[in-house]
């Protein structure tokens, strides 16, 4: 009977040999573009460098340095290149993995792909925020931060499931989405109703906006990797 707790990981599959140092996994951010990672150490150092993004995002609205963002988007431009290094490392392993599993595992590149450039459009927001000097109200900061954290955590166990599959906790990274999913709803609720009531700056509501869309996005990309690693634990193991 296939063990309900820990599951088959199809990536070792792609890497059978994990050439990444996971003591250090909190410095994987730092690891330059390389064609030398195998599918699954690319797949880890993307998730790393999109923590590090969320991060970056969080403390630039304590204290708004555009240098900062240029280090995100930095971060941005090395997940697609990421992306693509993956993706082919996938593909040219695919006729070992079987059929199934290949369709499953090849979407996860480009959706942590797409995570990154929800990240993009966050800076982009900041920029905006900065050079026209526009202001959130205390209670928009209180939710960006709880927002920022709740994703930041969601990543994190996304990467660790990706290291260790589990099926308690891929259960528990979708809830997490889900739960992202109604904070970024309740803080749009929360936003029209200081609008109307004439608590928040116009010209700062597109803005914060554009930033829930943006969360509510990477919640749903979360959700359906959630869903894929649930799926390959119903797929039979494949021979080492």
């Amino acid at each position: 009977m296939k063990d309900q707790r820990y599951v088959w990981n199809p990536f070792r599959i792609l890497s059978p040999k994990l050439d990444l140092e996971l003591g250090k996994i909190e410095e994987l951010h730092e690891v330059p573009v390389s064609t030398s990672h195998t599918p699954e150490e690319a797949l880890i150092i993307m998730m790393s460098k999109l923590i590090e993004m969320m991060k970056i995002l969080s403390d630039w609205f304590e204290a708004e340095d555009l240098e900062r963002l240029e280090a995100c988007n930095r971060l941005a431009g090395e997940v697609r290149e990421y992306e693509r290094l993956a993706t082919a490392g996938i593909v040219d392993s695919s006729a070992g993995i079987g059929q199934n599993v290949f369709r499953l595992v090849v979407r996860f590149p480009s959706r942590m792909e797409r995570i990154g450039t929800m990240c993009t459009n966050i800076i982009h927001s900041c920029r905006i925020k900065a050079k026209e000097g526009i202001h959130f109200s205390d209670k928009a900061l209180s939710e960006l931060k709880a927002i920022f954290s709740a994703a930041r955590g969601m990543l994190r166990n996304l990467r660790d499931a990706l290291v260790v599959p589990n099926n308690v906790l891929l259960e528990h990274i979708k809830q997490e989405a889900d739960t992202l999913t109604q904070l970024v709803e309740d803080a749009r609720l929360r936003h029209w109703n200081r609008l109307e009531s004439g608590f928040c700056a116009p010209a700062a509501s597109p803005i914060y906006l554009e930033i829930l869309d943006s969360f509510k996005f990477i919640s749903g990309y979360v959700r359906k990797m959630g869903d894929s690693l649930l799926a390959l634990t119903e797929e039979p193991e494949q021979p080492t």
